[in-house]
Parts: structure tokens; C-alpha cells; sequence
């Protein structure tokens, strides 16, 4: 039996995050849980088993999805991050890297694009 992949989505636009948890749910995901902020994404890693973590860069609170990416990857080194944005511009870029992403997706985003980018993610796993 496939096991279900478990996905944290960490989103500050609260039509967004219902949008994607809708869209990760008919696609057969569970989604765990749905942040805006640093402190609820780690809350989130450190109580539940979360696979994969979909992560706005810029979120509400001091500490930015980037610097928060960083967080995780200090608690749970193997959960794969892809970047949720709507900017790339070259120092969020050259920022992101340093965290090793399993991809980034600009918004809006399209479907196909998101699913395959978990797919891809999954592999790391």
C-alpha cells in the first residue's frame, strides 16, 4: 500500500493556502497543516510527521520563509522545501539556494507545475 504523503503549507494569503489545500487534497495528499509564520511552521515540524513543506517565502512575523526553511532543516534535515513565491528577484534567489530547495514554483502558480514539483520532492525522500 502507497503510503500518503503528508504536506505542511505554509502560506500568509489565506485564499491561497485554501486554494492549494484544496487543489494537494484531490490530488491524494494529506495536508497537516496550514502556517502564516515562522513559529506555527516549526510547531508543525517538531509534533507532526510532515514529508514535504510548500513554503511562502515572504510570510507574516519578523522571521522570512527562507530563514524559516533554515529552522527546519536544523530539527528535520530530510523534509524536502519547495518555494511558494512571487518574487525571485536575484538576492532571494542566491538566499534560497543556500537552503537546498527542492524546487520553487512562482505564483500564481499552475497546477501541473505544483504536482510535479511534489513529485520530484518525493523522490528526495
Amino acid at each position: 500500500m502507497k503510503k500518503t504523503i503528508k504536506i505542511l503549507v505554509v502560506e500568509d494569503e489565506g485564499i491561497q493556502a485554501m486554494g492549494l489545500e484544496e487543489t494537494l487534497d484531490q490530488a491524494g495528499y494529506e495536508v497537516v497543516g496550514i502556517a502564516d509564520n515562522s513559529e506555527e511552521v516549526l510547531g508543525f515540524v517538531n509534533t507532526e510527521d510532515v514529508d514535504v513543506i510548500i513554503m511562502d517565502i515572504h510570510i507574516k512575523g519578523e522571521v522570512d520563509g527562507i530563514d524559516t526553511a533554515m529552522r527546519v532543516r536544523e530539527i528535520k534535515a530530510g523534509i524536502p522545501i519547495i518555494y511558494l513565491t512571487a518574487y525571485m528577484d536575484q538576492e532571494t534567489v542566491r538566499r534560497a539556494s543556500e537552503t537546498h530547495p527542492a524546487g520553487y514554483i512562482t505564483k500564481p502558480y499552475r497546477q501541473a507545475q505544483l504536482l510535479s514539483s511534489i513529485e520530484a520532492a518525493i523522490q528526495q525522500i
